[in-house]
């Protein structure tokens, strides 16, 4: 018996995970409390967000929707935003990292010191239903849930947990004349110029599909400061990303 619950522990902990993520996402009241009690890390709401980057026509702003249990966001940390850090001053561009919810924000020290990332820290604390993540009473909830119903989404688990969260928070934090469709999965980026134009690309999936998307940072070969955010780029494929239910690309 012993033997099949450490079984079952680990199968819910590679399910939550998802990528090739070392941290376990934790989203349960108990953790919701212990991050809203850590000094290091400022709760935001969307609609915070959205006035401190719509103040600032000064800057070049980049917006990293991340999460540290997200495989490919770890490899952005270690991989690319020190290097696009350095290529500007911060005279010229300022960079906000925002956990996109509590259940991964207790990790964000450990990634940051661990790739030598010196900015402020953020995770996303909204209650607005077009906002709300995932929030369930215990770990054991999740864990047997997602073994006994395995495939199934969170809604149809019983869960509430906002449609489209992410593209809410892009289309609320970074208002376009057009609705920006593309974002599912962490890490996003936003790279936004002085005057609050946001960098974007039209990317097509193996379907021939085309969503509009934050150009993310990944693909992008010059500084931030050499952009043409007037220009929106084309690009027939989709980098590394996690969904929220867990599944990878």
């Amino acid at each position: 018996m012993k033997k099949f619950l450490i079984i079952m522990m680990a199968m819910g902990a590679m399910l939550l995970t998802g990528c090739v993520a070392v941290t376990m996402q934790k989203p349960t009241e108990k953790n919701y409390r212990r991050v809203l009690a850590m000094d290091n890390l400022t709760p935001i709401t969307v609609e915070q967000l959205r006035q401190m980057i719509a103040v600032d026509t000064t800057y070049y702003k980049v917006v990293v929707l991340t999460s540290s249990c997200c495989g490919p966001c770890e490899l952005a940390m270690r991989d690319t935003y020190p290097e696009k850090m350095a290529e500007c001053d911060t005279s010229q561009v300022r960079w906000y990292f925002v956990e996109t919810d509590y259940s991964t924000a207790q990790y964000m020290d450990k990634v940051f010191i661990t790739y030598h990332i010196d900015s402020p820290r953020y995770w996303i604390n909204d209650t607005l239903p077009q906002f709300r993540p995932l929030m369930v009473k215990n770990m054991w909830t999740v864990v047997w849930n997602m073994i006994w119903n395995y495939g199934k989404s969170f809604e149809e688990l019983g869960w509430e947990e906002a449609d489209n969260r992410l593209n809410n928070i892009v289309n609320t934090i970074a208002p376009q004349r057009q609705l920006i469709t593309g974002p599912n999965g962490t890490p996003t980026t936003v790279m936004l110029n002085p005057h609050n134009q946001m960098k974007c690309t039209y990317t097509i999936d193996g379907s021939g599909n085309a969503t509009l998307e934050p150009t993310d940072i990944r693909d992008i070969t010059v500084p931030v400061t050499a952009l043409d955010y007037s220009r929106v780029d084309t690009l027939s494929y989709a980098r590394g990303i996690c969904t929220p239910d867990g599944r990878c690309y």
